[in-house]
């Protein structure tokens, strides 16, 4: 593990101490962890980490974004943009070619605007793939979060909505639907899996139809039975959807060449 390379305060974007694999790194994998915006820390991913770096030949790195406790979306989404395009623009610094952006629940949000961000600003073309789980994607409400109820295994609907409400008046007013709405042309393959027992199930399905409108390589995957943050329970069924989202990985990112003798 290298020495972490900025902070808020001096110096490049923040972005938590990167894990490398053994060998040589084939790849970058941005990761934006979960937590509604509101809660997790870039060090509670280490282990995650550090199990991407080992199974998929890659260094990770784990973007580490202010929390937007005093509903400050806004700031949370320009800390994960600037730490994202400062590692897209330094990229050699990894001695790799290509970044794959990863993202959990709220942190999917984070890694799809810092993807049409990348585009935006020219980077687009360093990220080989694209990979979310349990994604929320849909800031106004998917169908799924309106229809769900207290009841609902992990998230609370109601409540939920009721966070999206508070977090979205502070961003620019095109980014307050969420990346559901946002232009999905000339992007990365992608992978995108979500629980069919997930309030925002729909949220996934909604991306993976703008996407594939777009002419884009992505698929969606519906795990049964599976609730929200589903993958990071001790069970056999995360285990197995861990295992596949990471050879999915390795699939996508280029093999190193060999070295001269």
């Amino acid at each position: 593990m290298l020495a972490g390379v900025g902070s808020h305060n001096a110096g490049p974007p923040a972005v938590h101490p990167c894990y490398h694999p053994s060998g040589r790194a084939r790849a970058l994998v941005v990761h934006f962890h979960g937590g509604a915006w509101v809660m997790g820390d870039a060090r509670l991913e280490d282990r995650l980490a550090s199990q991407i770096a080992t199974d998929c030949g890659a260094a990770v790195a784990v973007i580490d974004f202010r929390n937007a406790t005093d509903d400050n979306l806004a700031r949370t989404l320009e800390d994960t943009l600037a730490a994202t395009q400062w590692l897209a623009t330094d990229i050699a610094r990894f001695g790799v070619p290509h970044i794959v952006l990863s993202g959990e629940s709220s942190g999917a949000h984070l890694a799809m605007e810092a993807l049409f961000h990348l585009r935006a600003v020219g980077c687009g073309h360093v990220v080989k793939g694209f990979y979310a789980i349990c994604g929320a994607f849909d800031l106004k409400g998917s169908p799924s979060l309106r229809q769900s109820t207290p009841e609902s295994l992990l998230i609370d609907g109601p409540s939920a909505l009721e966070n999206l409400r508070r977090l979205t008046p502070s961003l620019p007013e095109e980014k307050r639907g969420g990346p559901a709405e946002g232009n999905f042309e000339g992007l990365p393959q992608a992978l995108l899996i979500a629980g069919r027992l997930d309030p925002i199930a729909d949220d996934s399905i909604e991306v993976f139809r703008s996407w594939r409108r777009a002419g884009g390589d992505v698929r969606c995957i519906l795990v049964p039975e599976a609730v929200h943050g589903f993958n990071r329970m001790p069970t056999a069924l995360a285990a197995k959807t861990n295992r596949f989202a990471r050879q999915w990985m390795r699939t996508i990112i280029a093999p190193v060449a060999e070295e001269p003798p």
